[in-house]
């Protein structure tokens, strides 16, 4: 398909989607973006102080293996949620519910 050999059908562009976790639009429009920017840095950042402020209200203290795979989950989602709506509006406080799940006794 890169040297222009074979033709980028339907189906293939499904695959490729898959494989890459985005979506056949993502790829037709070249939304993609291939390395950490600044706005996923902040992202991970607003993710870090989301985790930090309920394990505070809580008054837990994790290990930092389960803090590390608190962000690292709520991360994930983030970026499931930005995939599927590229315009959606950043906001880690949507798994609050999440976090204090993960932290309570």
């Amino acid at each position: 398909m890169e040297n222009g050999l074979s033709k980028v059908t339907t189906d293939r562009l499904e695959v490729l989607a898959s494989l890459y976790q985005v979506s056949a639009s993502a790829l037709i429009e070249g939304s993609i973006v291939t390395k950490p920017s600044t706005v996923d840095i902040d992202r991970m950042k607003a993710i870090v102080e989301a985790v930090q402020e309920v394990v505070n209200r809580l008054r837990v203290r994790p290990s930092p293996v389960k803090m590390g795979q608190a962000v690292a989950e709520l991360y994930r989602l983030e970026i499931e949620h930005i995939v599927e709506n590229p315009k959606a509006e950043f906001d880690p406080n949507r798994h609050l519910g999440i976090i204090e799940a993960m932290f309570r006794k």
